[in-house]
């Protein structure tokens, strides 16, 4: 009897502190729900306590057209912008001294293929600044040999500097036509007269034209397998077809932003070889806010995705027009570009979250926005002004309080003013 009044005691025990601890457990998911809740409640009231929207001249209304999403217009439809600068920050300029003052002296390369099909040659470059595995090589002297062997050390030079060794090249005036051809994508694109695709062997015949005092007669080399090239009688045709493109095309072509320069590497008795280096764009400075804000790229600081809508005054009108309208996943950083006639946002851009007005940011220059400047949920990471160009990086103004006299007239009127 005993035995089974503690038994039935144990079970009466374990079952309460079941209980409790499923008690505890609700009321802690119950607690994180709730902390949730009033997290979204903030993200809709933090601002707008400080920015209504309501504000007299600055109030923003609607009409049938606010909800259309305006793109802004291209340049050839109408849209002005009034300063020189602004397009020359705009516009990427190639760096190409930048790109020649980072090339190394020398580097160690391993031909890993020859013949095809996408190039003359594919090589590894394991450290610096040219380092890239299968890379594309083109062969630059037609008498000299290279096979698929290494490691080899090979001397670097751009193929634009006045530095290359004479011993090099018979016809080194014409590497503005080889970087011409090396940028046109040749291989794999049919031919403009129906004669067929052109393939690695084409483009090598017409650099070994243009860089050297001959060239090869049987090509056995230009095919893979090998020696089948006088079999195709289109051959030669497609290879003088580019010589002929880069002849009319390419006289003192300098390739630009994205585009690629030839790299010239020269071995020690082996064949010199050019590979392709993108040409990167100069890094713009960056200018005070000047004029009216015309672009912004922001990040969405928020854990939860939510539905953002930006507008801005269309012209000078208190109506409103949507520039932005996407659902924003946390982290994700998007770009909103101004739709008046200049291109700008004009004083503000009014931001929505879901469907609520959630705070509006100054665009008119009045405060120097860039990266770093923080409104809510929405940090700034770049942007442009009409007339000053890319905004450099916010710096937050020091808080202070200052305290002096002021006196009208008579001492008895001397009173301290707070600023």
């Amino acid at each position: 009897m005993k035995k089974n009044l503690l038994l039935l005691l144990g079970v009466a025990v374990m079952f309460f502190s079941c209980q409790n601890e499923s008690t505890e457990a609700e009321e802690q998911q119950q607690t994180a729900f709730e902390a949730e809740i009033a997290a979204e409640a903030d993200i809709l009231t933090s601002e707008i306590e400080v920015a209504g929207i309501d504000e007299g001249d600055d109030a923003l209304q609607m009409n049938a057209e606010s909800e259309i999403l305006v793109k802004r217009p291209s340049k050839n439809s109408g849209l002005t912008f009034s300063t020189a600068s602004k397009s020359q920050s705009t516009q990427c300029e190639a760096d190409i001294e930048g790109l020649v003052a980072s090339l190394p002296e020398s580097v160690t390369l391993t031909t890993t293929s020859k013949r095809g099909p996408d190039a003359y040659f594919t090589l590894d470059i394991v450290d610096g600044y040219l380092a890239g595995n299968e890379q594309l090589a083109w062969c630059a002297d037609i008498d000299l040999n290279l096979e698929v062997e290494g490691p080899l050390d090979f001397d670097v030079y751009s193929s634009y500097g006045d530095n290359i060794p004479e011993t090099v090249f018979a016809q080194p005036e014409n590497l503005d036509l080889v970087n011409w051809i090396l940028n046109q994508d040749y291989v794999g694109k049919q031919s403009p007269n129906e004669s067929g695709v052109y393939t690695f062997g084409h483009v090598q015949w017409a650099i070994w034209e243009l860089l050297n005092s001959y060239n090869c007669n049987i090509c056995e080399n230009l095919t893979n397998p090998t020696g089948t090239w006088r079999y195709d009688s289109t051959n030669l045709k497609k290879a003088q077809e580019i010589l002929q493109a880069a002849l009319e095309n390419g006289e003192g072509y300098t390739p630009g932003c994205g585009e690629k320069i030839g790299v010239v590497l020269v071995p020690d008795g082996k064949q010199p070889l050019i590979i392709m280096k993108e040409v990167p764009s100069k890094e713009q400075e960056c200018d005070d806010c000047e004029g009216d804000v015309d672009q912004l790229t922001m990040e969405f600081d928020w854990h939860r995705a939510k539905r953002v809508r930006i507008y801005q005054k269309k012209e000078n009108t208190c109506w409103g027009a949507k520039v932005f309208d996407k659902v924003l996943q946390p982290g994700e950083e998007f770009s909103i570009e101004g739709v008046n006639h200049d291109g700008s946002f004009g004083k503000y851009v009014y931001i929505y979250i879901d469907n609520c007005y959630y705070t509006k940011i100054k665009t008119n220059c009045y405060l120097n926005i860039g990266p770093g400047y923080e409104k809510g949920v929405f940090n700034v990471i770049s942007g442009t002004s009409t007339h000053g160009g890319e905004l450099c990086e916010y710096i937050k103004p020091e808080q202070r309080c200052y305290r002096h006299w002021s006196c009208y007239y008579y001492y008895k009127s001397c009173r301290y003013k707070k600023h």
